[in-house]
């Protein structure tokens, strides 16, 4: 990927450097991805003030700790001055995702759950049984019962779901894709000739996963959860029913098992973002088919990935946290305006990256 530095010489870019993090206004969409050290955690806080939570880290007990990835959410939800979370989706039971949801709710109110309905998997037969509490057929009664009392809703594809001015529609759920394709899509996606069914999924619930695509303005933004390989080709083959996104949460940590090049070419983010961890996702498969993804000006990274080596990671201004040992904590936040530019920036250095509207849905510059 080429690292374009004359962005105002072609007049495409806007390219602002500040010491102080991207704040949404009174008519833009804040999204913040947590650092949940390779969970996932994703807030989006509309004009009005409607907030939705995608997905709650780890349990206290794994993953993200001092703090926990629960408390690390509850202080994003207060530094936008929020006191509650209005809706949460859960887009599968796996533990990096669903496990943090007791401890939050131990610390904020939460409106509405959203998930995609009782849990599909069951444990290997090899599985560990010192791992069986974060087994999803333990983590799921758990969900359940820390849920009880909150509004909550399963989710199938084409429902949708007004939040303030941001609109989500649902185009995977429980394994399901849409019948028919969203409006702008449709276009036939040449990759999917040669692309080969994968067995290897991580997990059933990853094939379950709840993806959505929310609209704001003039702006589309994909996030899939963990969604795997033979589901994407459901969605987008023989043709495309999602159609080009400005903004794409890459699936799964940006694991080798999704973010297929079908789905790249379907989708043709403008900006996508990479919720790893420092030993976790960001494989150089998934590096090196989002470098060959049509439209893709920029790829941000929370995590620096260290199993894939310098020349597979994004370069270090767009990467929020260097390195596991000495772990900023770091979020990459992006504000997007309803004529559809997007600021996206680093919160370890307050380093951001302005991407007007008209350039979404163009060729990369020359």
């Amino acid at each position: 990927m080429k690292i374009w530095l004359a962005y105002g010489l072609v007049g495409l870019w806007a390219l602002s450097v500040s010491p102080k993090a991207a704040m949404a206004g009174n008519d833009t969409l804040l999204i913040e991805a947590i650092d949940v050290e390779g969970g996932a955690a994703t807030l989006y806080i509309t004009p009005e003030h409607r907030s939705l939570l995608i997905d709650t880290g780890w349990p206290a007990e794994l993953g993200a700790k001092n703090p926990d990835s629960a408390q690390r959410i509850i202080a994003a939800v207060r530094r936008h001055g929020l006191s509650k979370l209005d809706y949460v989706l859960i887009t599968h039971y796996h533990v990096d995702h669903v496990g943090g949801v007791p401890e939050l709710l131990s610390g904020i109110p939460v409106g509405t759950f959203l998930d995609h309905g009782p849990n599909r998997e069951t444990p290997a037969a090899d599985a560990s049984p010192s791992f069986a509490a974060f087994q999803t057929t333990a983590l799921y009664p758990k969900y359940l019962e820390a849920i009880r009392g909150h509004d909550h809703r399963s989710l199938k594809p084409g429902d949708t779901l007004k939040i303030g001015s941001l609109q989500l529609t649902v185009v995977t759920s429980d394994g399901a894709a849409p019948e028919r394709p969203l409006p702008g899509a449709g276009e036939t996606i040449g990759e999917c000739d040669s692309m080969a069914a994968m067995d290897q999924n991580g997990g059933e619930e990853n094939a379950r996963s709840v993806g959505v695509v929310l609209t704001f303005g003039r702006s589309r933004i994909a996030s899939f959860g963990d969604l795997t390989w033979n589901i994407e080709k459901a969605l987008v083959c023989p043709r495309d029913k999602v159609g080009r996104v400005d903004l794409f949460f890459v699936s799964n940590h940006g694991t080798h098992l999704n973010n297929s090049p079908a789905l790249l070419h379907a989708l043709s983010p403008a900006i996508a973002i990479v919720e790893n961890g420092g030993r976790k996702g960001a494989d150089p498969e998934t590096y090196d088919a989002l470098m060959h993804s049509p439209r893709l000006k920029r790829l941000w990274q929370l995590h620096f990935a260290e199993r894939a080596g310098a020349e597979h990671n994004t370069p270090e201004a767009y990467i929020a946290n260097l390195t596991s040992a000495n772990d900023t904590l770091a979020s990459v936040t992006a504000v997007v305006t309803k004529q559809g530019s997007f600021t996206v920036t680093n919160s370890r250095t307050g380093f951001s990256e302005t991407y007007p509207a008209a350039t979404a849905r163009q060729g990369k510059p020359e």
